[in-house]
């Protein structure tokens, strides 16, 4: 056999072997992948259509991650808003990353923000259209986490969540960071079912308080919203299939 078939042979063989260890890693890594949910859900402001949109929670290996796209009324169109996030697989989401896409007057608008110095600092950089500011930075604060992550935290902490006093939140409303960060305090705690849980089969009903607004949450076993009701705002949120939620507005 001459040097060039047997340095052919090699190379291939190598090349075999990187695909194999390739293909078993992809593998592995997926295994690895917990769906929490991929839902689709419906809002109505006071009994009229307001918007839709999809929420895919899961958990890879020591990170957790969330994506939403919402679908809403812009006048007389329909627009879509993305956001992505990232945090620590941990019952406290630690905040790693996110970004958040929308239009503003037909101007796309993105937020891409970063936890920096260890986790000490958030940092977002703020772009329309071909504009970027300064980027609007914020000391990170202990047990705090990205509003977006609310229902993977209540997954994570549905244990410690009872009936007998709340339990504390804080979380960044992403899309909403303007020259400053904003920051908002709540508190959960379980409530007895009622009828409306026993309707839908939910397994807690529970009252949250954010940004000094009553919600009552119904959810699953896991702890995905099933329903949600803001009674002071008249909005309500229901869980539905991805067919129905399309053909919503």
């Amino acid at each position: 056999m001459s040097k060039l078939n047997r340095r052919m042979i090699k190379t291939f063989t190598l090349f075999l072997l990187a695909s194999i260890s390739a293909t078993h890693f992809f593998y592995a890594s997926t295994a690895q992948a917990e769906l929490l949910w991929d839902n689709w859900y419906v809002v109505t402001d006071h009994d009229k259509p307001d918007s839709y949109y999809n929420e895919r929670a899961e958990l890879i290996g020591d990170k957790a991650r969330i994506r939403v796209n919402t679908w809403l009324h812009d006048g007389t169109r329909i627009k879509s808003e993305n956001l992505g996030a990232t945090a620590k697989n941990t019952s406290f989401l630690e905040p790693l990353l996110y970004n958040f896409r929308t239009q503003e007057n037909g101007i796309e608008k993105t937020m891409d923000g970063t936890i920096m110095n260890n986790g000490k600092v958030f940092s977002v950089k703020i772009k329309k259209g071909d504009k970027t500011s300064i980027p609007i930075r914020a000391e990170m604060l202990p047990k705090l986490i990205l509003s977006s992550f609310f229902p993977v935290w209540i997954h994570q902490n549905y244990k410690k969540i009872n009936g007998v006093q709340p339990t504390d939140f804080m979380a960044i409303v992403e899309d909403q960071v303007g020259e400053s960060v904003p920051v908002v305090k709540g508190d959960i705690y379980e409530m007895m079912l009622d009828e409306q849980a026993k309707h839908i089969k939910a397994a807690r009903k529970l009252r949250v308080v954010f940004n000094n607004t009553v919600n009552y949450w119904y959810v699953t076993a896991k702890g995905d919203a099933m329903l949600i009701t803001i009674p002071s705002i008249g909005k309500v949120v229901k869980r539905t299939t991805q067919a129905e939620a399309e053909k919503f507005l």
